[in-house]
């Protein structure tokens, strides 16, 4: 039998927006070559494959077009979106088991939220020759997500952050095991309290449309700047999407809405 697979578009209710996702039901995982294989054809920012445990279980793991990672949120969110729609209608809880541990992803109407570990973002010395590949605007803060391996750049206000025009080229000279990404923030004008970027060219990822993961240690720095616990923000790349999220000492609830663009079968043997 072949594989299901969908395409959905994360943290957004519209066509062409979001974070389009692949999900591929397995019964059992393919071997890591071929799953790989599989996320470079797709050639989106991450294909998830999903595995059934048991009712409303699933392990579930995650592939950019260049390698397998440790979390993906608008991935997760495609494939919560996929069982909540098609496979598993009837109910509003689903727990996924992933290499960053133990995932839930519920349901309430059309929104679907997640909690993930909290990554606690702590403040490093600014490295100004990676840095220089973002333009010569000056950063705020440098600080690092030791759980996701990210790097996170705060801006003084959000309009220098949507000009930023990165260096993807040079960037990616840049490449180590201890950064994963770039994320680069600012307070919000706006109808939402921050705004976000995310940047990964060693992933196969120049710029990624909505980052949910990058939402586990971005929440908790805003929260605590701004003294709140629940907040709303965007990511203002070319697609664009929202996300609420909240935050208590451990967890990030990262809440979004998705789409369904397309579903089909993927054949097993090649």
């Amino acid at each position: 039998m072949p594989y299901p697979v969908y395409w959905v578009n994360a943290f957004t209710e519209q066509l062409f927006h979001g974070n389009p996702a692949a999900v591929v039901i397995v019964d059992d995982f393919p071997q890591e070559a071929f799953m790989q294989k599989i996320a470079h054809e797709f050639n989106l920012s991450e294909t998830a494959f999903v595995k059934r445990l048991g009712f409303g279980k699933y392990a579930i793991r995650w592939f950019t077009p260049e390698t397998e990672v440790y979390l993906c949120g608008h991935a997760t969110l495609g494939a919560a979106k996929t069982m909540f729609h098609d496979l598993i209608p009837q109910e509003k809880v689903i727990l996924f088991q992933s290499k960053a541990g133990e995932l839930v992803a519920s349901r309430q109407g059309d929104e679907i939220s997640l909690d993930f570990p909290l990554d606690a973002p702590y403040k490093i010395e600014a490295d100004d020759a990676l840095l220089k590949n973002f333009g010569e605007a000056k950063a705020e803060e440098i600080l690092y997500a030791p759980k996701t391996k990210n790097l996170m750049v705060v801006y003084s206000d959000a309009i220098t952050v949507q000009a930023l025009k990165p260096d993807f080229s040079k960037l990616a000279l840049f490449r180590t095991d201890k950064i994963s990404g770039i994320a680069v923030t600012a307070k919000s004008a706006g109808k939402y309290d921050y705004i976000c970027r995310y940047f990964a060219p060693w992933e196969g990822i120049n710029e990624d449309p909505v980052t949910g993961s990058a939402q586990t240690f971005l929440a908790p720095y805003w929260c605590a700047r701004l003294g709140k616990k629940e907040l709303t923000g965007s990511q203002v790349s070319a697609r664009g999407g929202e996300f609420k999220v909240s935050v208590t000492e451990e967890r990030v609830l990262i809440s979004g809405k998705a789409i369904i663009f397309l579903k089909g079968e993927l054949k097993r043997g090649f």
